[in-house]
């Protein structure tokens, strides 16, 4: 009679907390409108891919203290330290262990004893199977779920020298804090068909620059704990808060150099005259002919590159289009300035797409040119600067995204 009167009971605690795991590890909740900023009332959740172990054929990682491993079944295992090699085939394997799961969740009982290629973490570690790009191979990702304050203080002394100015600081957490939280509610990375991923940002360049506590200081914690649930917001929405190194002097539209983003005042470009100290403020570089011509044209052996020119720029100056002239053809070829040709020849030394000249220098080309990164949204040493003439966090957000304006929501 009690088995009757309470299996109902135990029925609904199984399918919760399936429902609860199978939330936990997949994308989190859909939003009506992801950009409306009313229901953002505490700090979420965030998963970040983890690039040392992303698509690999195993990754090794540690808990230094108590633990357990979850699956959509529930708990099905604890204990004390654990030290794991997981693979992948088909499914997930921890330390020979096998679990026929897509998804399987390693967590702390204590904040930061998540430990993965000698860095620690704060939050859980999701094992999700995955495959290879090409060869559709069982491979598998580490996931870093973690409180999206506790993440920002994971990005801020990788994006920025946390020896500048702190008003500089405090911006860069707040355009970061703004990206992440844009990034996990439009589910961004997760909604590109086949080249979709299966957590919300990467922790590169990609995203964002996050090295878990590698770079955690006091003043990291302090800048990230006096900025809590601050957000940039334009008439009472999230946008895509970019930023980039030096912009060169005037940021771009985030639409036509990046085509991404929104078409909205803030991503519109803005004149920067705070930069131009910065080493990467003007450069120039030089490239064989030969070798440019066979990034280029990797499928052609005996293409010979005659000349390159710009042909379309934007209203900042960076250049959209170049015209590609080879040797023995009549008609040139028209590349996009930033993903055909930057980033195929060396996007090291080709720092930005806002060039002064190309020069024709006999067996090479001879590029001249402004500014570091893609040039859209906040120039982090226009930041800086801005911060030594004594201007606030809120100040330089507003001069980099116009029409912003900084608000508190948690």
């Amino acid at each position: 009679m009690r088995k009757g009167r309470y299996a109902p009971l135990v029925g609904l605690l199984a399918v919760a907390w399936c429902a609860f795991f199978i939330h936990a590890c997949s994308a989190g909740p859909a939003f009506r409108d992801p950009s409306a900023i009313g229901d953002i009332t505490a700090a979420p959740r965030v998963q970040v891919g983890l690039s040392k172990a992303m698509r690999a054929e195993s990754a090794a990682f540690a808990v230094r203290g108590p633990y357990a491993i979850t699956t959509e079944r529930g708990v099905v295992e604890k204990g004390d330290a654990l030290e794991a090699k997981a693979t992948s085939a088909g499914g997930i394997t921890i330390n020979e262990r096998a679990f026929q799961d897509a998804a399987v969740r390693v967590t702390c009982a204590r904040d930061g004893d998540l430990e993965i290629g000698g860095v620690r973490y704060h939050g859980d570690l999701l094992l999700v199977a995955d495959e290879d790009r090409q060869t559709r191979a069982p491979r598998i990702t580490l996931v870093n779920e973690v409180d999206l304050e506790s993440y920002l203080k994971g990005v801020v002394g990788k994006e920025m020298s946390l020896s500048v100015g702190v008003e500089a600081l405090k911006a860069q957490v707040i355009a970061a804090r703004s990206y992440a939280m844009y990034e996990a509610r439009h589910r961004t990375l997760r909604s590109r068909g086949e080249r979709s991923e299966k957590f919300d940002l990467y922790d590169d360049e990609r995203s964002q620059v996050y090295g878990g506590m590698e770079r955690e200081t006091d003043l990291a914690r302090k800048l990230v704990d006096e900025t809590r649930g601050q957000f940039a917001i334009w008439n009472g929405r999230l946008f895509k808060t970019f930023y980039s190194s030096t912009c060169g002097g005037h940021t771009e539209p985030a639409t036509l150099i990046l085509g991404e983003g929104e078409d909205v005042p803030p991503l519109r470009g803005t004149a920067c005259p705070y930069c131009e100290g910065s080493r990467h403020y003007r450069w120039t570089e030089s490239f064989g002919k030969a070798d440019v011509a066979k990034k280029l044209f990797p499928e052609s052996a005996n293409a010979r590159l005659k000349s390159v020119r710009i042909t379309k720029t934007l209203p900042g100056g960076h250049a959209s289009e170049v015209a590609v002239a080879l040797e023995g053809q009549s008609r040139e070829v028209l590349l996009h300035a930033n993903t055909e040709f930057r980033r195929k020849i060396d996007p090291r030394k080709i720092k930005s797409t806002l060039w002064e000249k190309i020069e024709d220098g006999g067996d090479k080309i001879v590029i001249t040119g402004r500014g570091w990164g893609h040039g859209a949204g906040l120039c982090q040493v226009g930041a800086y600067k801005m911060a030594e003439l004594g201007r606030s966090a809120a100040e330089i957000l507003e001069h980099y995204y116009p029409s912003a304006k900084v608000q508190k929501l948690y």
